[in-house]
């Protein structure tokens, strides 16, 4: 009888033991478990606080750039958007027509601009052909002969030390269709330029 006693209480021993045993593998994995998301939470906090900077520093503010940075930054975008088809009237990127594509830039950059290349012809300051600079504005007559109202425009994307005048605009046809750069000495623009106005600073 006392044998078999033995042998129970040793059976009931390694039971305990092995119990003793799982628990504290148990135990190890959660301290593990544990640590490994106290570490990941930490990542994606330093993650959040930096995003938003990174972000902030990727878009323009041109409210507080000086003049020159502002022209920089409308024209580096304006000519991103080269081949973008002419569409009359349109005013997004999937098609452009000349004062939609001015529209367009300046409103992107937080600059108010009219619709429509007279009435945009009517903001800002006018200027001398031999001031013309980046981000300024040009106009032109309409294709139409004898009509010298205001019928096309374009943003100037040549410094004022450059050889000649260039412009991005919006096409129909001449020189290039759709958003496209031409020169301002160009023959089928040369003839039709009524002026030039500069919006930045007038912004």
């Amino acid at each position: 009888m006392r044998q078999y006693f033995f042998k129970f209480f040793t059976i009931l021993k390694k039971i305990a033991q092995k119990r003793f045993m799982y628990f504290v593998a148990a135990v190890v994995i959660l301290v593990i478990l544990a640590d490994n998301y106290s570490e990941a939470h930490k990542r994606k906090l330093s993650v959040r606080e930096i995003a938003p900077a990174s972000r902030a520093e990727k878009e323009p503010v041109l409210e507080e750039s000086n003049d020159d940075s502002k022209a920089d930054s409308l024209v580096e975008f304006a000519l991103s958007l080269e081949g973008v088809p002419y569409v009359y009237a349109g005013k997004n990127p999937e098609g452009f027509d000349c004062s939609g594509f001015i529209y367009y830039v300046y409103q992107r950059f937080g600059v108010e601009v009219p619709a429509g290349s007279a009435n945009q012809y009517l903001i800002g300051e006018p200027i001398q052909e031999t001031e013309i600079r980046k981000g300024d504005l040009v106009f032109f007559t309409g294709t139409q002969k004898g009509d010298r109202s205001v019928g096309h425009v374009g943003i100037v994307i040549s410094d004022e030390s450059a050889q000649q005048v260039e412009f991005v605009h919006s096409s129909s046809g001449g020189g290039g269709r759709g958003v496209t750069v031409n020169a301002l000495d160009h023959p089928h623009y040369n003839a039709r330029f009524l002026g030039a106005r500069r919006v930045l600073d007038a912004s």
